[in-house]
């Protein structure tokens, strides 16, 4: 049995949802607790294990996008649905791009929700199945002649990988094209999107294992603080996350055709706790040290002591917003047992020493200073 929570501010809604037929001795869902408003919602889902939430956006105390964000960020629940009504319809996007299942206008109806569950079913049946592609078709249910854009996004993916700009180019084309096909389903569009944007993310994190030690994958699940309502602003929403990552990897992943190299600055990227000095990663590779000094400034236009000392700061800038580490904690555990030493050079690079710049962090989110920085 699915076990369902239901909130929402008026208990007319939560009566009439109950009363239902579908809610028979046949069904696997069952409504198992209900609440009033996000805080409520929050504290049961704490004590409790949930397999659906169903939810209203606009409630007292905590509204249904806070509690949305909330799962979210502590993965409280697999699926998240929104409940809405037709003059809530900005915000019921926005419950989408925020990585709500989908959302049903209130009151729901027998016919709406004996769907909704079917397909709810079969995505919580495949969670773990990193093709899903019961999801995907789910995606298309509204427009029988639209295809899930799977070709683009491999192409996309692939010029992330090869670092290409074209890839914003191609994202931008693409999602454009959706919203144009789906006109008269802007929330079906704006879900296309979104998974596409997801399956993206994650096939770059799949690609290259040690993204997940720089960049919590969090920054670019959960998507926060939106209050554009046009297409083109959620798509420039996503543009923005996905050059941020393009960025990333042309300035950590280091452009050379050298396959020596390019293995050198992957196992940097991968042991950024070990010692990694020249010496060493030329004894790890069997060639002389001068050589590999002069050969990766020369294919790369980057010092390697300059490379390294960039890879050790960043991944403590992670470890500073990720971690409760302390400043010494981070610095011996890449190496640097100076304090005095290492708080110079997180300086150099980032304009603050470790402990400022954890300071300046909590006075905003995180999210929101990477995407703009």
């Amino acid at each position: 049995m699915y076990k369902i929570l239901a909130v929402d501010d008026r208990e007319i809604f939560l009566t009439e949802l109950k009363r239902l037929k579908l809610w028979d001795e046949n069904c696997e869902f069952k409504i198992v607790n209900t609440a009033s408003n996000g805080k409520e919602a929050l504290e049961l889902l704490c004590k409790n294990s949930y397999d659906l939430v169903l939810t209203d956006i606009r409630m007292p105390v905590v509204d249904g996008l806070q509690l949305l964000r909330e799962i979210q960020k502590d993965k409280l629940c697999q699926c998240v649905v929104i409940l809405s009504e037709y003059s809530e319809f900005n915000y019921a996007r926005q419950g989408i791009v925020l990585g709500a299942f989908d959302y049903i206008v209130k009151p729901a109806t027998e016919e709406t929700m004996i769907e909704l569950l079917k397909r709810i079913k079969i995505f919580l049946d495949n969670i773990g199945n990193k093709e899903n592609k019961v999801y995907k078709d789910y995606l298309i249910k509204y427009n029988s002649e639209w295809a899930y854009p799977i070709a683009d996004e491999k192409q996309i993916i692939k010029n992330l990988i090869g670092k290409e700009d074209k890839a914003i180019k191609l994202f931008s084309v693409t999602t454009e094209n959706i919203y144009k096909v789906l006109s008269n389903n802007i929330i079906e569009a704006d879900i296309i999107t979104k998974k596409m944007y997801h399956n993206i993310i994650a096939g770059i994190y799949d690609n290259f294992n040690w993204l997940k030690d720089y960049i919590d994958i969090e920054f670019f699940e959960t998507i926060d603080y939106i209050n554009d309502e046009s297409s083109n602003d959620f798509i420039q929403f996503y543009c923005r996350k996905i050059t941020y990552l393009l960025n990333f990897l042309k300035k950590f992943y280091l452009e050379t055709s050298d396959e020596l190299i390019k293995s050198i600055c992957e196992y940097i990227l991968m042991n950024h706790n070990s010692d990694v000095k020249l010496k060493v990663i030329a004894g790890k590779f069997y060639i002389n040290n001068t050589y590999l000094s002069n050969c990766f400034a020369t294919k790369t236009g980057t010092r390697f002591n300059n490379y390294v000392t960039m890879v050790k700061i960043e991944r403590a800038r992670y470890l500073l917003i990720n971690t409760k580490l302390k400043t010494y904690e981070i610095g011996y555990q890449l190496g640097y047992h100076d304090i005095n030493y290492f708080s110079k050079l997180f300086k150099r690079y980032y304009g603050e020493n470790p402990s400022e710049y954890r300071i300046s962090l909590k006075g905003g989110d995180y999210q929101i200073w990477v995407a703009w920085n």
